[in-house]
């Protein structure tokens, strides 16, 4: 069975999802969608896309499609993917799934009424390096896992939670086998964010245009507790572009370390091993880069070693020919945005707050 795919919202990344569905097997791209009707064109150019509308509702009406991808600023991917499940299609959605949980409940809700998958587009936890991390440290590679650090682009802390942060979140959820709870302390301009500091994104971040709701805080620091005894810690502040991205999670045990991060010159995920548990600055024995053999790259004859969504893709793909539930759909699809909530809930409350959160209202809407 070959699975018929089209892309509402022709942005930048569409061209990971355009590129996803091209190297895929057995799924076809056939429909593209965007208001902006260059950008439409320019990209359904790009991979040759025959049916191209300026309505989504047209093009659900239209096309018979078995999945489509929601690339839109966050504010329209519940419209979207709504009305896509009243037509029967399945939906892998960008993140983060909504700007609100109220309102992500309700896609789910549709969702599941109309028998569809609603799938989050966090691909991280998908590629090769970010499973056989996973592999190693339940091998014991380097002991018994403690802590992940992780820390963002480096834009401003509020609008970053919405960017890489919900990425973060389930990149911790994968490697700690669950969330259990979140601890936040927020700053704005040198002091603690109060309801004064809470605005919209495109206020808050000027280098950005991409529209994430209402946000608040420059700096953050998020501790985040597993369902074991290991925990994270994602630390978002503003800081200029020096080094490349420093995304990427740094993995501590009782015995050893690993990370993964971007090569800085090529944009390519590296993973390294140091057997200590501790760094110092001289005595520290060299890392180690593990590097896995070409061959789990591979789909459809393309090496593809970089956290592309075809991982994610390729997961609902699977989920839709076999009949079971994508990795991150259903309640799953929900995680990341739980813990956005739960992050601004911990910082006003002063506490640390349980996840899954009973408390669905945003946190920054105070009544």
């Amino acid at each position: 069975m070959t699975l018929r795919a089209g892309i509402v919202g022709c942005g930048g990344i569409s061209r990971s999802h355009a590129a996803a569905y091209d190297g895929l097997a057995d799924i076809t791209l056939v429909a593209m969608c965007d208001i902006n009707r260059d950008a439409l064109n320019n990209r359904a150019d790009e991979y040759g896309v025959p049916n191209r509308y300026t309505d989504y509702q047209e093009m659900f009406a239209d096309e018979t499609l078995d999945i489509v991808s929601v690339c839109t600023h966050a504010p329209l991917h519940a419209p979207i993917t709504i009305a896509a499940a009243k037509a029967g299609i399945h939906v892998l959605c960008e993140k983060p799934l909504s700007v609100d949980l109220e309102t992500a409940d309700r896609m789910l809700k549709v969702c599941n009424k109309a028998g569809v998958h609603l799938a989050v587009s966090h691909q991280f936890r998908f590629t090769p390096l970010f499973r056989h991390a996973k592999s190693l440290i339940e091998a014991g590679k380097i002991g018994q896992l403690r802590s992940i650090r992780e820390v963002g682009k480096g834009r401003e802390a509020g609008f970053e939670l919405m960017e890489m942060g919900v990425h973060y979140f389930d990149e911790m959820d994968f490697f700690l086998d669950g969330i259990s709870w979140i601890q936040a302390h927020i700053t704005y301009q040198g002091h603690d964010v109060t309801e004064e500091d809470i605005m919209h994104s495109s206020e808050l971040c000027k280098t950005d245009r991409r529209d994430n709701g209402i946000v608040a805080g420059d700096t953050m620091l998020v501790h985040i507790g597993g369902a074991s005894d290991a925990y994270g810690i994602m630390e978002l502040y503003l800081r200029k572009h020096r080094h490349g991205w420093m995304m990427g999670p740094h993995l501590l045990g009782s015995e050893g370390q690993l990370m993964i991060k971007p090569n800085p010159q090529t944009g390519i995920d590296e993973m390294w091993y140091c057997p200590f548990d501790v760094s110092f600055a001289a005595h520290t024995p060299a890392w180690e880069q593990i590097e896995l053999d070409t061959s789990v790259f591979i789909i459809s004859e393309k090496a593809w070693k970089s956290r592309h969504t075809i991982w994610s893709a390729q997961n609902m793909q699977d989920a839709i020919l076999n009949g079971n539930q994508p990795e991150l759909g259903g309640r799953n699809a929900l995680t990341s945005l739980e813990c956005v909530n739960a992050t601004y809930t911990s910082h006003f409350n002063g506490a640390k707050v349980q996840l899954p959160l009973e408390e669905r209202s945003h946190p920054l809407v105070f009544s």
